[in-house]
């Protein structure tokens, strides 16, 4: 018997070598027309911050001695709340590792190298079943008088940022984008977004710029190829550019596939 299947499903399967998921969730929970345009990523709501404007994803230009804390007390390795985190980060060039780091509340650990980028950050353990991360989690600056990098809100678990790096070696094929606004109360709101991208010598472009209501997301599919291949190094993320109302909690997200530059082994038709 044999079968056919897509490229993205095939591929988050692990049937095409030198492939992989990627999906990024962004949530940016208050955005006032005073303050927009605004990243979609939950660090927009530390503001001003060491003198760094986080309503845009900080993006260091060099790898950076980088450390990560809790604001609470049980975020430790003995505590109830988170106790291991899982972080993914590339070096100054652009090389993908991943790290476990045992969390000591208030006290920084620090990362075991400078790193240009963070990709993920995720709680591996918790003290108490079916919890998370009892304060918010950050990845900032090491000595934390600097940029906060990534920001894991009390309870969710992951961090909540529309940002991916392409690291070294890779292409990025992006397979379909989502928009939408979370309601909070009976007033219905409506905003405009932008797919940016930005390439490691700093050149910004926005390539598509929609808008979705309450009541209406936004969601673009590719239909049998990706909607756009983006090349290592390449910084891709949602950034929220207006709102018609204040308090406007917006969320959005991307899904592709991370592939080898070089070809890969495809499995479109398999024999079982």
């Amino acid at each position: 018997m044999s079968f056919e299947t897509s490229y993205p499903y095939a591929a988050s399967l692990g049937f095409l070598a030198g492939t992989a998921r990627v999906a990024t969730l962004g949530n940016n929970p208050l955005i006032n027309t005073a303050t927009q345009p605004e990243d979609v990523w939950a660090g927009a709501t530390l503001g001003v911050l060491n003198g760094i404007d986080h309503r845009f994803i900080p993006l260091p230009t060099s790898a950076v001695s980088m450390e990560v804390v809790s604001d609470s007390a049980n975020d430790t390795a003995a505590g109830t709340g988170a106790r291991t985190v899982v972080i993914g980060y590339l070096t100054s060039d652009y090389t993908a590792k991943s790290v476990v780091l045992v969390l000591n509340g208030l006290t920084p650990v620090a990362l075991p190298e400078p790193a240009i980028r963070v990709n993920t950050l995720v709680v591996a353990t918790s003290g108490t079943r079916g919890d998370n991360n009892a304060g918010n989690i950050s990845v900032r600056l090491a000595g934390g008088a600097g940029a906060t990098y990534k920001y894991l809100t009390p309870g969710v678990g992951f961090e909540r940022s529309s940002l991916y790096t392409v690291p070294k070696g890779s292409s990025f094929d992006l397979i379909s984008i989502m928009f939408c606004i979370n309601r909070t109360d009976t007033v219905d709101r409506s905003a405009k977004f932008s797919l940016c991208n930005q390439s490691s010598s700093g050149r910004l472009i926005k390539g598509l710029q929609v808008s979705c209501t309450t009541t209406q997301p936004y969601r673009h599919e590719a239909d049998g190829c990706p909607l756009i291949s983006y090349a290592a190094t390449t910084d891709v993320w949602l950034r929220c550019e207006a709102v018609n109302n204040n308090n406007t909690d917006v969320v959005g997200s991307m899904f592709g596939i991370q592939r080898n530059s070089g070809p890969f082994t495809e499995y479109y038709n398999r024999q079982v």
